[in-house]
């Protein structure tokens, strides 16, 4: 294995380990907070550690070059699907972010 497809498969690693770590946090907030935001972000990094994978597989298996294009298809679609649940989530969070900084400022009689 050349240096270049030990350094693109050392990135593919790392890249599922943070989504692991990220999916981990996210449930952890999900299970303290049940706001629906953890559900999205959750739901993103878990499309996005599936299109990981789906780039992992071409180095354990032998593929075609249209078995390739296909897998790039399917791999593109969990990445679009998870990068907009990802800005729906974060979008969500923000705003609830919002919602409480306003309320808090209410409560304590200050202005935003």
């Amino acid at each position: 294995m050349n240096a270049l497809r030990v350094l693109w498969l050392a990135s593919i690693i790392l890249g599922m380990a943070t989504q692991v770590v990220m999916l981990s946090l996210q449930i952890g907030a999900l299970r303290r907070y049940a706001h629906r935001s953890f559900w999205l972000l959750a739901l993103g990094t878990t499309f996005a550690a599936v299109y990981a994978v789906m780039g992992a597989i071409p180095f354990f298996v032998t593929l075609s070059t249209e078995a390739l294009v296909s897998l790039f298809g399917i791999a593109l679609a969990f990445a679009s699907i998870g990068i907009a649940l990802g800005i729906w989530g974060t979008t969500s969070l923000f705003r609830r972010f919002g919602e409480l900084h306003q309320t808090s400022f209410g409560v304590n009689g200050e202005t935003a």
